[in-house]
């Protein structure tokens, strides 16, 4: 018997099947959301390539909210105004049970099975216990945050929405000496840290610049103000890690995720993230953990495998 997996993003969705007493990925296949009117013609396409081999129950991440109780979850894919019914899908299914989750929550999951190929070191720390909590950072389209909590018995994935939470002051301070009065445009910690505002802080920093995308900026030694900035914005990525370590105390690791952190993290700001990050709170001088940017674009499809089906 199979379960089948879905990593349901806003552009792309990945699909795989997956044994249900196993956790081996197979059949992996990528759709672009944009060539389906609903995310049942996705799955229909999926379903007619690789058929229908005993599928027992469907696991679906999601990059959004999840509402409702465990029988009746819905979610919704904004960008493409797709609507999801976890009992629709289950009906359409044959009545297999389906569960929803987010997409960060699907990460927190895999992180047990995640190997070292799977993951970059981006800030190293010694003798780190495997049970200690987690928290799976995501900087793409937004921002958000899961904490993660491993117990022998399994794996817990807090909800939040903090890409919505004023921006710190330490990180206001930050923007006002670097950028003056434009500082009051970025309110919130996702108009910081997402693709939109790494942009849109780009465009603050370097005024006369040309505009440019996010891949261009990252493109560091092509244009001198693009050096300057990747530094600026990995250290500000190190000041909110910072808040993020006390505010959640993550010992056991702070994990990255999206393609804004990736591109930094093991890119040209790398450096200057660590060297910021390292320094010593003054309030808590031992309060550290190490820091990994996920490298495997499979892993929510892991994390989904991984998860225990709730219980009816």
């Amino acid at each position: 018997m199979m379960r089948l997996v879905a990593d349901l993003g806003g552009t792309n969705c990945r699909l795989a099947l997956v044994p249900v007493a196993g956790q081996s990925l197979k059949s992996v296949q990528s759709y672009r959301n944009e060539d389906f009117a609903s995310f049942s013609d996705l799955l229909e396409r999926y379903l007619a390539s690789f058929g229908t081999p005993g599928i027992a129950e469907m696991v679906v991440a999601l990059a959004g909210p999840v509402n409702g109780a465990a029988a009746s979850q819905t979610a919704e894919i904004t960008n493409r105004g797709w609507q999801l019914s976890a009992p629709d899908l289950s009906r359409d299914m044959g009545g297999i049970p389906v569960h929803f989750l987010n997409d960060l929550s699907a990460l927190g999951h895999s992180l047990v099975d995640l190997t070292h190929n799977d993951l970059a070191e981006v800030y190293p720390v010694r003798a780190v216990d495997p049970l200690s909590q987690k928290l799976v950072i995501g900087i793409g389209t937004g921002f958000n945050v899961s904490p993660v909590i491993s117990t022998p018995e399994g794996v817990t994935c807090l909800k939040s929405e903090y890409g919505h939470v004023a921006l710190p002051l330490d990180l206001h301070q930050a923007l006002v000496a670097q950028i003056g009065s434009k500082a009051e445009d970025f309110t919130t910690v996702e108009c910081c840290f997402s693709g939109r505002g790494f942009t849109s802080l780009h465009a603050a920093f370097a005024p006369h610049a040309p505009p440019r995308s996010a891949a261009e900026i990252m493109a560091a030694p092509l244009h001198v103000e693009g050096t300057g900035f990747v530094t600026f914005y990995a250290q500000l990525l190190a000041l909110l890690s910072r808040n993020l370590l006390k505010g959640f105390l993550p010992l056991g690791g702070l994990y990255f995720a999206g393609s804004v952190a990736r591109s930094l993290l093991t890119g040209p700001g790398g450096s200057a993230f660590v060297a910021a990050y390292c320094q010593a709170d003054p309030r808590f001088p031992d309060l550290t953990a190490p820091v990994f940017c996920i490298l495997e674009d499979a892993a929510a499809l892991k994390g989904c495998a991984a998860l225990r089906f709730p219980a009816a």
